[in-house]
């Protein structure tokens, strides 16, 4: 929706300047382009647009990718090109961008940046008395987990954690247990913080 509002050549730029991998995300994928090159005619639309040089992906994705019904996607139990075919991000890339959207929010007719990153604590339990606001953001497929918190607490201070894991050779073990694991690692990590 975002590419489709502001234009995908705007979240390239924003991406150019929070990420220090911003080569990786070019051209920047929608959600529905990931899922056609990974889970439609695997893996030759996907070995085709990685054959392909920066210049022509875009087009290759208007001319082929975006024509890919979701209907004619199946699902994949392993992991698919995670090291190739994703949105790359260093857990200090994924900081600046929450820095980055903390300051957008405060900008006149961007509040809303606010609304949508905390809708979803992630399945954090932190008491909001000391922690009033909690921004989520997660991602995960077969290889693939990550996990990031923007949270403030009662003193005013903001605090950025972010866990992120991959296998390219089988699926990150996306169980309860690994992300009951998970959240504790933040909420202990916060704690030692806020």
């Amino acid at each position: 929706m975002l590419l489709k509002l502001v234009g995908r050549a705007a979240v390239e730029d924003q991406v150019r300047a929070w990420s220090s991998h911003a080569s990786l995300d070019i051209p920047f994928l929608t959600v529905n382009e990931v899922f056609a090159l990974k889970y439609h005619n695997f893996p030759a639309m996907a070995d085709h647009y990685l054959s392909l040089d920066t210049s022509h992906r875009a087009a290759y994705l208007a001319t082929t990718v975006d024509k890919v019904p979701a209907s004619e996607e199946q699902s994949a139990s392993m992991p698919r090109d995670v090291n190739s075919i994703e949105w790359f991000a260093s857990a200090d890339d994924l900081c600046r961008a929450f820095v980055g959207l903390a300051k957008f929010q405060a900008e006149p007719g961007l509040n809303p940046i606010g609304t949508v990153l905390s809708t979803n604590n992630g399945g954090i339990a932190l008491s909001t008395s000391t922690w009033p606001r909690v921004w989520f953001k997660g991602g995960s497929e077969p290889g693939v987990l990550t996990l990031g918190y923007l949270a403030r607490d009662s003193r005013g201070q903001t605090f950025v954690v972010v866990v992120l894991t991959e296998d390219t050779s089988k699926p990150v073990q996306e169980s309860a247990a690994v992300e009951i694991q998970a959240l504790d690692v933040i909420s202990g990590t916060l704690g030692l913080m806020g």
